[in-house]
C-alpha cells in the first residue's frame, strides 16, 4: 500500500490555501438499547411498537447497509440494487428459517433453508421483489427503520437516517461499532475503521488499489471512433462492482498524446447519460494515456503540489483498462473539471467556466476563442473582456488593485510558481492547457491546472520568463511582481516539504509491474528508468536552485 501526503502546507505569506469542500451529512444510527424487562417489543405511547435488541437472541446482527447504491454492488442481476449484510458473530450455526428481518412499515423478509454458520454473512437485496434472497421492500434512507430478529427475539436493529449515496453504515470490524464508510464489502470483511473520507470519488483517486474497467464496443462503434475520434459512441462498462451497463465514450487528446482505438488512445467516459447514475459519485471519467509521462508519475507529484499551494488541481488514481478483452495497458484516472470538483474546490458551480488552449490568452482577439465549458453566469465573455481592458489599460499600481477585484491574484501567482517549480512547459506560462473558473461568491477567476504530464524534466525557461500575458502583466507591476517572488520561495519550501522524489519512487515501486507488463507501452523500461532519474534529480535540486535566483534578483 502507498501512503500519499496531500495535506495543505502552512502559508507564511498569508494566503488561504484551505480547499471549501460541503462534506457529507449523516444522522448517527439509532440502535435502540436493551430494555430491562427482556421484552422483544416495548410500547413508545405514539401507537408504534418498538422494536428493541434482546439479550437473549443469538448474536445475528446487521453488518453493513447500503440505502442509495449507484456503485457499491451490481447485485445478482447487475439491478445496483440497495442491499443488507447479515452476520453470524456468535459460535453456533442459525438456522435461516429463524430470520426475521422487518422494515418500518412491519414488511418482513423470512430467511428460507440452509444455515449461517459462525461467521458468515449473508447478503440480502432490497429491492422489493421475490426470491429467498430478495426482501419485501426498498430502503428510504431518510425514515427507514430495520429490525432483525432471531427465532421471535429481537437480535439487532437500525434507524438509517440521512445517509448519500454509495455510502453505508456498517460495522467495523465485522459485529463492531458503526459507522458511516464509502468502502463498501458486500459478502466480505468490512474494514477496520470507516475511513477518513465519505466522498465516494476517494475510491477511484486513491493509490491502494487499481481498479479493472473493462469497455465494450461493437464493431460500428469502433469505426466510429476511427472516423471521429471525438464523437462519443454507446459502450458498455464493467467495473469491479460489477456490470455498471450502458456508458458513453470517445477518445481524448488532441496533439501530443492523441492515439487512435488501434493504439494507446487516452478515453473520456460519461457515465450518467442512461438512468442518471454516477460512479462513486463521478458523472466522468477521464483516462489518461501517459504516452507522453515516461514515468507514470509526472501528473500525480505536479497536482499534489498544485493542491499543497492551494491551486485547484484534479486528484488521480490508476486503472487498467481492456476493450472487448483486448489489454489496453496502465492509465492515469483524473480528475475531470466538472460539478462536483468547482464545489470541492469553490464550493458552488454555478460560476462561468472556460477552457484556454493553443495560445489562447487575455487578448481582445481570443476573448471569442475561449471554449465555454458551463456556468450560470453571463455567457456573453463580459467577464473575459474585463480582464482584457484592465489589462490593456496598461500595467500599473492602480490598475493592479482593479485586477485584484476580478482575478485571485495569489491564486494565480501560485499556479505560476508550481508550473514554474514542475518545470510545466505545458500550462498557462505557454497559454496552454488551462481552466479558468468565475467564483460568483467573490467575483474572481481562478485558473486551474491540466496537462501536466510532461513535467519536471526540461526547464525551457525561467520562473520568470512564462509567456502568459497575465504573468507577464505581473511582473511590470512591482507590487505584483514583489508579491510572486514571495509565493514562489514559499512554493520551494513547499515542494521540500512534500518529499515528491520519495512519493515519486515510492508510487513508481507500487506500479513497476503494472508498467512493465504494459502491452500498449510505447517505450522500454530503461527509458521509464532514466526519466523517472531526471525527475527525482530535478525535484530534489531545483527548489534551492530557485531559491538560489531568488536570493541573487
Amino acid at each position: 500500500m502507498f501512503l500519499v501526503l496531500l495535506a495543505c502546507v502552512d502559508a507564511p505569506t498569508g494566503r488561504n490555501t484551505e480547499v471549501i469542500a460541503s462534506l457529507p451529512s449523516w444522522d448517527t444510527p439509532d440502535t435502540g438499547g436493551t430494555p430491562d424487562s427482556g421484552s422483544s417489543r416495548v410500547d413508545t405511547g405514539d401507537g408504534i411498537p418498538d422494536w428493541q435488541p434482546d439479550p437473549a437472541a443469538p448474536a445475528v446482527l446487521l453488518n453493513e447497509v447500503v440505502s442509495h447504491n449507484d456503485s457499491t454492488w451490481a447485485g445478482d442481476d447487475a439491478s445496483w440494487p440497495d442491499w443488507i449484510e447479515l452476520y453470524n458473530d456468535s459460535d453456533a450455526a442459525v438456522n435461516l428459517a429463524d430470520l426475521l428481518l422487518r422494515d418500518t412499515s412491519d414488511r418482513a423478509w423470512i430467511g428460507g433453508e440452509g444455515t449461517l454458520e459462525p461467521g458468515a454473512r449473508l447478503v440480502l437485496i432490497a429491492d422489493g421483489a421475490e426470491g429467498a434472497l430478495h426482501t419485501p421492500f426498498h430502503l428510504d434512507s431518510e425514515t427507514e427503520r430495520l429490525i432483525l430478529s432471531v427465532g421471535g427475539h429481537v437480535s439487532d436493529r437500525l434507524s438509517l437516517g440521512s445517509v448519500p449515496t454509495d455510502v453505508a453504515w456498517a460495522r467495523v470490524p465485522d459485529g463492531g461499532a458503526w459507522a458511516p464508510t464509502i468502502h463498501t464489502t458486500p459478502d466480505a470483511a468490512n474494514p477496520g475503521s470507516g475511513g477518513a473520507s465519505l466522498d465516494p470519488r476517494d475510491l477511484v483517486y486513491q493509490l491502494d488499489d487499481i481498479p479493472s474497467y473493462d469497455f465494450t464496443l461493437s464493431s460500428a462503434a469502433i469505426d466510429s471512433l476511427r472516423a471521429s475520434r471525438l464523437t462519443y459512441v454507446e459502450g458498455q462498462l464493467t467495473v469491479p462492482e460489477g456490470d455498471f451497463g450502458d456508458v458513453n465514450i470517445k477518445l481524448k487528446s488532441y496533439v501530443g498524446s492523441s492515439r487512435t482505438i488501434d493504439e494507446k488512445c487516452a478515453f473520456k467516459l460519461d457515465v450518467n447519460d442512461y438512468g442518471g447514475r454516477n460512479y462513486h459519485g463521478l458523472g466522468k471519467l477521464t483516462l489518461n494515456n501517459m504516452v507522453q509521462d515516461y514515468t507514470y508519475v509526472h501528473e500525480y507529484a505536479a497536482y499534489a503540489l498544485f493542491r499543497a499551494m492551494g491551486v485547484p488541481a484534479p486528484r488521480v488514481g490508476y486503472a487498467r483498462v481492456s476493450v472487448n478483452g483486448s489489454d489496453f495497458g496502465l492509465y492515469l484516472s483524473v480528475e475531470s473539471i466538472d460539478s462536483a470538483f468547482l464545489r470541492e474546490w469553490f464550493g458552488n458551480d454555478d460560476g462561468n467556466l472556460y477552457e484556454g488552449a493553443y495560445g489562447v490568452d487575455f487578448y481582445d482577439y481570443y476573448v471569442s476563442s475561449y471554449d465555454f465549458k458551463g456556468g450560470d453566469g453571463v455567457q456573453d465573455r463580459s467577464d473575459l473582456q474585463e480582464v482584457v481592458d484592465i489589462l490593456d489599460d496598461g500595467a500599473t499600481e492602480a490598475n493592479y488593485v482593479r485586477l485584484q477585484e476580478v482575478v485571485d491574484m495569489d491564486e494565480v501567482l501560485a499556479n505560476m510558481a508550481v508550473e514554474a517549480l514542475s518545470l510545466h512547459w505545458d500550462g498557462y506560462s505557454t497559454a496552454n492547457n488551462y481552466r479558468l473558473y468565475k467564483d460568483p461568491r467573490t467575483g474572481k477567476f481562478s485558473i486551474i491546472p491540466w496537462g501536466a504530464d510532461q513535467t519536471f524534466i526540461t526547464a525551457y525557461f525561467t520562473p520568470w520568463t512564462g509567456r502568459g500575458r497575465l504573468f507577464q502583466w505581473c511582473l511590470a507591476v512591482e507590487s505584483c511582481s514583489d508579491r510572486y517572488d514571495t509565493i514562489l520561495r514559499e512554493a520551494t519550501y513547499t515542494m521540500d516539504a512534500l518529499d515528491l522524489a520519495t512519493q515519486e519512487d515510492d508510487l513508481e515501486s507500487w506500479l513497476r509491474s503494472d508498467i512493465s507488463t504494459d502491452s500498449r507501452r510505447e517505450i522500454d523500461m530503461a527509458t521509464h528508468d532514466y526519466y523517472l532519474q531526471v525527475t527525482e534529480d530535478n525535484i530534489t535540486s531545483y527548489p534551492q536552485s530557485v531559491r538560489d535566483m531568488l536570493d541573487a534578483r
